[in-house]
Order: structure tokens, then sequence, then C-alpha cells
């Protein structure tokens, strides 16, 4: 059968060897086109699935679907947390030359540019129907972010990042129309902002009775995201089935703060925090998506025929609390899942921990498991959208087109190729099998030897000069000084010049908060 998988990706790689395919080229018709459904999980951790090691509950839709998926065991992230990391992805552009930077810059949560060119415009101008559910993240209705002017012809969800923390939302919004849901007028959002460190939360435990069922939301009444993003996702691909399509379903599970309709398998697991038993039970409940998802696509008969991407957006994000000293994140595994993996770091970070992520891709009629342990990013995807759909790339993309790589060609990707990493101050570069770390720019670059040592603590700089001297250089050379985002070497007074001159503009962001919040809890404290 695996075989038969190189022969499918070598069919479509002989379409895309020339810029333009010629006309006597031909493959099979249900291959020439496959649908693409992008399964993008929100903070899900490196070993919460069961076939990456999870071992206190199982996954058994996505463990299935890893049985006929190629994997990709040493996966990144574009960037170490939502927004830059869905830029880089959409863009097919590292965060040191797209727009979108970091979560906010000094004017807010800024959107897409109109002129931005998006895998989604690609496949529209492909001939692909193309929908995203979920959470968006990129731009509100009113912007040039919209997903409607981003290359998306349906839209249900959420916009922005602070109202997709709610999983009984007030209102989502399909195609630019506000859709309220008052059922979910009593949900209290605030006060469960509370558990996202270690500490007694069992004032939280009366929400469930004791099958592991909540009471704190009357299900048969209120509207929970994930229900309604399921059926949304269903009724997008029954009306596309005839037509080529991409589902780019954008789920916010597992992002907290933690809730869930059921425990499930960690039902009377009382020996489990209630933050680890409803984060590990939001997991099953991403697993019941897309078990549905794959249950619609062989119930119309189309599921041979599409191409199903899995990933998360960043790495380990349960536990982040902070040393009263310096004020830097220590990120500790959780102490009941342990779903962290072997890395230093975490979200908001660029060391492993923030950036490593569960990734893989069943190509149309493969049936059996691959694993391929080259390093890889999701910046590598829109190359290869554009590479499955035969679309000529007249822009230079920072990713490289992931089909030659999938068939068996380990020369695919030179040697060469980096990926590059930043948070403010902090920038980082994987290439091959070094990785390099520099905390700020005029800081020392600290090297690694990222596959000996994945926890990252022995420090090779003084042993390799001359590798380091060339990652250095890309440090400097790679990042595009932004107006308005954070640039390595900003200090809080430039950054807070920034802010000011977004004021005294005109030109600060509104933030769109989740269910009637005035600020969120950290936005209090300043």
């Amino acid at each position: 059968m695996i075989k038969k998988l190189f022969i499918l990706i070598l069919a479509f790689l002989s379409i895309v060897s020339c810029k333009k395919a010629p006309k006597e080229t031909s493959i099979p018709k249900d291959l020439s086109k496959p649908n693409i459904v992008f399964i993008f999980s929100d903070d899900l951790s490196f070993r919460d699935i069961s076939a990456y090691g999870q071992k206190n509950y199982t996954t058994p839709r996505i463990d299935g679907l890893i049985e006929q998926s190629i994997r990709f065991t040493q996966a990144y992230a574009g960037a170490p947390e939502c927004a830059p990391s869905r830029g880089t992805l959409l863009t097919g552009k590292h965060v040191g030359h797209q727009v979108i930077r970091l979560n906010s810059s000094a004017r807010g949560f800024e959107p897409l540019p109109e002129n931005t060119n998006t895998f989604a415009k690609m496949l529209q101008q492909a001939g692909y129907k193309t929908g995203v559910v979920g959470k968006w993240g990129l731009g509100y209705s009113d912007t040039s972010g919209n997903p409607l002017k981003q290359g998306f012809d349906y839209h249900f969800g959420f916009l922005t990042h602070y109202e997709a923390h709610s999983y009984f939302p007030l209102v989502l919004y399909e195609n630019n129309k506000e859709i309220y849901y008052p059922q979910n007028d009593s949900f209290d959002i605030e006060q469960m902002y509370s558990k996202n460190e270690y500490g007694d939360n069992s004032k939280f435990e009366k929400h469930y009775n004791e099958d592991g069922k909540l009471i704190y939301m009357d299900m048969e009444k209120a509207a929970y995201a994930p229900d309604l993003f399921d059926k949304k996702a269903s009724e997008f691909i029954t009306t596309n089935k005839n037509n080529p399509f991409l589902l780019y379903f954008t789920t916010n599970l597992p992002h907290g703060p933690t809730i869930v309709d059921d425990f499930r398998q960690l039902k009377d697991r009382n020996d489990v925090d209630i933050y680890a038993r409803e984060w590990g039970a939001m997991v099953q409940r991403l697993d019941i998506s897309v078990g549905k998802i794959i249950d619609k696509l062989k119930e119309e008969g189309i599921y041979d025929n599409t191409m199903i991407v899995f990933a998360s957006d960043n790495g380990y994000s349960m536990h982040s609390p902070k040393t009263v000293k310096s004020g830097e994140r220590v990120w500790l595994d959780d102490k009941d899942l342990a779903n962290k993996g072997p890395f230093k770091g975490g979200k908001f970070g660029v060391f492993e921990g923030g950036m490593r992520i569960p990734f893989f891709i069943r190509m149309p009629h493969q049936n059996e498991a691959k694993i391929i342990s080259e390093p890889v990013w999701l910046v590598d995807l829109f190359p290869t959208f554009a590479s499955v759909v035969q679309y000529p790339l007249d822009e230079k993309l920072d990713g490289f087109n992931l089909l030659p790589l999938m068939a068996g060609d380990k020369n695919a990707i030179p040697s060469n190729r980096f990926m590059y990493f930043y948070k403010q101050n902090e920038q980082a570069i994987r290439q091959g099998p070094w990785f390099a770390y520099r905390e700020h720019p005029n800081k020392e670059v600290e090297l690694y030897l990222i596959e000996e040592d994945q926890e990252i603590k022995f420090n090779y700089a003084s042993v390799y000069p001359k590798k380091v001297e060339e990652l250095k250089q890309l440090m400097d050379s790679e990042h595009i000084p932004s107006e308005w985002y954070w640039n390595p070497g900003d200090t809080q007074e430039i950054f807070k010049n920034k802010v000011k001159k977004a004021k005294e503009t005109g030109q600060e962001i509104k933030k769109y908060r989740p269910n009637k919040m005035e600020l969120m809890p950290w936005e209090k404290s300043k």
C-alpha cells in the first residue's frame, strides 16, 4: 500500500514538474483536484493524542487517521502563539517576512492586509470552493482581514482571538452576519480564567455531576461551540461534495479557559486535577469532531478523494507560572497528563516546547502509515497545496513543497533550508540538526544539536563557531523591521512610543472580548 502511495504522489509530481502542466499530461480524474480538509487544533500539546504517547485516555478517531497518514516526527509551527502561526500558515512566509508577527502589535490585533496572498485565495483561483469553520483570528468583519476577503467563500465561527476563548458564545459570525445565542447568557467565562496554573481548582468540580456531565450549563438548551462547528463543517462538505473544496476546520479545542460537556474517559479519575480532566476531555471532544468529519466524507463518498491535514497552531500551553525574580515563564509539565513532551519551554517561547507540534497528512487513497523524520513546518503547506492542485506559484515563499519528500525523496528539501522563529527579543533558527537561540540581539548565539539534545542543555557554540556565525547572520538579516510590532532589540520605551503613536494618530484597533467582558483578567491588572 505504501508503494501505491508513492505512485499517487508521483502522479501529482508528474503534473507539477513544469511551471504549467502540459495539456497531454493526465492522471485519473479523481486525483487531479482532491478535496482538502485541514483540521487545525488550538494549543494541542505534543502528547495530548494517544498515538503520540498520552496514557490517561485514548483518541481513537485521530489515531485511526494517523494509521493511514504520513506522520512528521519533527514538525514545527511557524510561531509559538495563535495569530502569527496562522499568518505564516496562510501566507507561506515566516514571521520575519509576513505581516502578522505576534499576537498583538502596538495598535492591537492586526488584520491581514488586503493584498495578502493566502493559500485560500490560491485555491479559489484553482477552482476550489473554500470554507473556514471555527476560530479565525486574523481580522474582524469590517477590516481587510475578514476571511471573506482573504480567500474564503464561506465563514462560520469566531473572528477574533479573545472571543474564541468562550465555548458558550453569545455571538458567532456567519458570512458577516452576527448569530446570537441568548441561551448562553448565564455563562460566566471570567471565572474560568483562574485555572491556568497549579492550585486548588476544587471549586470547579461542582460544575459536573457524578457521571462527569456538565451541569453548570443546561446542555439541552445551551449552544456549545464544538457542536455548532461540527454541524457547519458537515453542511459545508455536503453542499460542496460535487466540487473540489477546501474545508479549513479551525476548532478552538482544547484552548483554555477549560470547560467541557462531558469528562468521558476521565469521569472516574478523581485522582486527576479538575483542570487536567477538563483538558483531556476537551482533547477527546476534538477526537469526536475528527470522527464526524471522516464519517461525513465517507457518507458522501468522497473520503478517498480527500487530502486530510491535521496540526496544532503551537506547542504546550497548560502551565506557565512565572518565577518571582525574573518573571520568566517556567513551563511545567502537567503532573497528571504528562502531555508536554520532552521539550524545554512552551507557548509564547521559541524553544522546542512552544514550537513542536503534532502534524500529519493523509493523502487520497492512502491506507497505511508512513513516518518522515526530516524537519518540516506549517509554512510548507502553502507550496504543497499549490503543487497538489497544479497551481504555478510566481511569488517566492519560505516553505517547500512536501510532496517529493512524502514520495520518498530525502533530498527534496535543501540541506541548508532553515526555519526562523521569534518572540519579541528572542530569536531561534532550526537548520538540519542544528538549533540556534539568541535571547536578545546583543546576546551571544547559543548552538544545540537538537536531535541529540531535545531538552537543550548542551551549548556547542564554542565548538562550532563557523556555524554560529552563519546562523547569526540569518537572525540579523531575516527579520524585516515592522513599524508596529516589537522587533528584536526593541526596548519597552521604543514599544511604548509605538503605542503612543497609535493612540495619537487614531490607529488603535478595537479588541473584541468574549461574552460581554469589558476587560480580560490580565488587562485589569495593568
